[in-house]
């Protein structure tokens, strides 16, 4: 019968405390209000709690459990006090900690909201980037051989086609990703003829991979833009291989002379792209030299 009684005001003392009166001193830098606020409520519950308690509660169902004449005293009323408050710090410290996990939780959501957002953004950037691309080296082809560019715009319209309509989804077959990579550097060999030289290398069966769309290709476009701004010498090996539970790209890079891959975050946005959908199940690992760049992107299953 105690604790039905007086739970009300347990229930008041802790809930003004923590949803009205620390909000209102504490939490608003108000230090000293806020210890005396609290001191005056430690004052008031417990003289209630002990009026109670032994008015109500003793004296109607255990009169031999009454207190002493002169039981509201300075003592007793710090003492119930004190008691008072250590069940609402403990009810303080669950509240903080579910706070705490939710606040977190919340955190997670919106960096993952964040990341998504950020990935579809670079999504739909991704295609106009390499449409323009290839238009822009289409453009220096005409200036500078123009007898080859029929030729680049017929490869340039198969690989748009397949590019645009059967690579929008999600995830793709390994082997339309194989393929799109193929193509696009077979119109960059063409293009740049002997100032290009391409390996291409596929081991393994692909039949049973779905990957993300252009992985690896942003990275190549990025090296390839380079041959066109210079008369130097290259050589790319692209190296794709599909094992049991797990994937190797490699893409290497180089040329006698120094060269510089500029940095269009093609390499921070598919570090992003690799974490959010493999995450804790991928490594990619860059190389760089005065004349060489290798990227080596592992995914296990």
């Amino acid at each position: 019968m105690y604790y039905i009684i007086t739970l009300p005001i347990f229930v008041t003392h802790t809930y003004l405390i923590a949803y009205w009166f620390l909000p209102k001193t504490f939490f608003q830098g108000k230090f000293i209000s806020s210890a005396i606020g609290l001191f005056l409520l430690l004052i008031l519950f417990s003289v209630i709690e002990l009026v109670v308690s032994n008015e109500v509660v003793f004296r109607v169902f255990a009169p031999e459990m009454m207190f002493a004449h002169g039981y509201l005293n300075p003592v007793n009323i710090v003492i119930s006090g004190i008691g008072n408050h250590f069940i609402i710090l403990v009810f303080l410290a669950i509240k903080a900690g579910s706070s705490w996990y939710s606040s977190e939780n919340k955190k997670e959501e919106l960096l993952r909201l964040k990341t998504e957002t950020e990935l579809e953004i670079y999504r739909f950037q991704l295609q106009p980037q390499i449409i323009l691309s290839l238009v822009e080296e289409l453009e220096i082809i005409s200036k500078t051989q123009p007898d080859l560019a029929p030729d680049m715009i017929i490869k340039i319209s198969g690989f748009l086609n397949r590019f645009l309509f059967e690579a929008k989804d999600d995830l793709i077959s390994l082997q339309l990703e194989t393929l799109l990579i193929e193509e696009f550097l077979d119109i960059q060999t063409h293009a740049l003829g002997s100032r290009l030289k391409s390996n291409f290398v596929v081991n393994g069966k692909l039949q049973s991979y779905v990957v993300p769309p252009l992985l690896i290709l942003p990275l190549i476009n990025s090296a390839i833009k380079i041959v066109y701004g210079c008369n130097n010498s290259f050589e790319s090996t692209v190296l794709i291989k599909a094992e049991k539970k797990y994937l190797l790209y490699t893409f290497s890079f180089w040329s006698e002379k120094e060269f510089r891959i500029p940095d269009d975050n093609g390499t921070l946005i598919t570090r992003k792209r690799l974490k959010y959908i493999y995450q804790g199940k991928h490594r990619l690992i860059e190389n760089v030299d005065e004349n060489f760049v290798e990227f080596s992107l592992e995914i296990f299953n």
